[in-house]
């Protein structure tokens, strides 16, 4: 198993988009976007085959967001994605001090991964994560057609 800093081909990070049960392909100009304009990525390849990756975005300065941890349903389960956050906490560890802001959204049960990594629940009645609902989108993109 290889890690490294390599960035993915916009079809093998489709494909384990998919593959992980992350999600749907996005298209070639978001894919494009999203991979270079990281401040770290880290893909796991076995035998010149993307299994897992996991990114890091953000302002490079106060705010970064841990994203797109993904791993091929058939390497779940092995430790791929503890390895993944090791590499992460490595480069947030350079990067960041005690003034810094690091987020992530997960979907349980990943929230335990994330928790064996620094991560905690907000506490309650003092902040609150939210998520932009997107679905006008759609909508408005149905309609330019």
């Amino acid at each position: 198993m290889d890690f490294s800093e390599r960035i993915p081909e916009i079809n093998e990070y489709n494909m384990l988009r998919i593959n992980s049960g992350k999600g749907h392909k996005v298209s070639d100009e978001m894919a494009y976007k999203a991979l270079h304009n990281s401040l770290y990525l880290v893909s796991v390849y076995e035998e010149d085959r993307l299994i897992g990756m996991g990114r890091v975005v953000g302002d490079g300065g106060v705010t970064f967001i841990v994203t797109d941890i993904m791993v091929d349903k058939k390497w779940q389960r092995q430790g791929v994605g503890d390895r993944i956050m090791d590499h992460i906490d490595e480069y947030l560890d350079s990067v960041t001090d005690e003034n810094s802001f690091i987020m992530l959204i997960a979907r349980i049960p990943s929230d335990i991964l994330y928790k064996k990594h620094r991560f905690e629940y907000l506490q309650e009645g003092y902040r609150v994560g939210m998520l932009r609902n997107q679905e006008h989108r759609s909508l408005t993109q149905q309609h330019a057609v």
